[in-house]
């Protein structure tokens, strides 16, 4: 199966729901469309392990994850593997289980599990029957970049400074900033003493316009 076949597979599972969904409150309750304007990758599983719903960004993320798996399902291993893990720890099971894995490409997706009630519950069958698995998919390399770009221009950061400013948001050291980017401890020092003040700034700034 190659990702094309994939992308029709996620495509028919999510926007054509089976027949014993269509009546499913959990298609015109007022969160999806909440849920297609998010950044992160929202999706609906059932105690099946089928996906009932995805949006936008789950099918993109998904498609990113299946890409050189050699066992393509409807979804990709690491989300099916999550869920099976909250299926044996039962409905009860009140916690959130996040894990993260790198896609090929070599981007971070985290990945964030729960059981939930959506409302869609059917009073014929026992509670834990109306229980959803809801999954959280976030792409820390692309929120990242969207957060510079944000900052960048709010803080009107140069180049260099955002370039250190995005290793700091990722943990680097000063020291280890100063042997990536081939330049002296100081200097890393010094473009950090003014990204924070002109953070600061703009923050005084904002406070004042209130």
């Amino acid at each position: 199966m190659n990702a094309h076949s994939l992308t029709v597979n996620l495509e028919i599972s999510t926007s054509v729901p089976e027949k014993s969904e269509v009546n499913n409150p959990l298609f015109n309750s007022p969160w999806m469309a909440l849920a297609e304007s998010l950044r992160e990758g929202v999706m609906v599983i059932s105690r099946h392990v089928k996906p009932i719903y995805m949006n936008q960004q789950a099918k993109e993320i998904s498609q990113k994850l299946s890409i050189g798996d050699r066992h393509l399902t409807i979804l990709p291993l690491e989300i099916s593997e999550i869920c099976y893990r909250l299926i044996r720890y039962g409905t009860n099971y009140q916690q959130t289980i996040v894990t993260e894995c790198l896609t090929v490409e070599q981007q971070t997706i985290r990945i964030r599990a729960s059981w939930v009630n959506l409302g869609a519950a059917d009073a014929n069958l026992p509670a834990s029957e109306n229980q959803q698995i809801v999954i959280f998919l976030e792409n820390r390399n692309q929120i990242l970049q969207e957060d510079l770009q944000f900052e960048q221009q709010k803080y009107q950061l140069t180049d260099r400074e955002i370039e250190i400013w995005s290793l700091l948001r990722q943990e680097y050291s000063y020291q280890d900033i100063a042997e990536k980017l081939h330049i002296s401890l100081n200097t890393v020092k010094t473009h950090v003493k003014n990204i924070y003040a002109k953070k600061r700034w703009h923050q005084l700034k904002d406070s004042y316009e209130e």
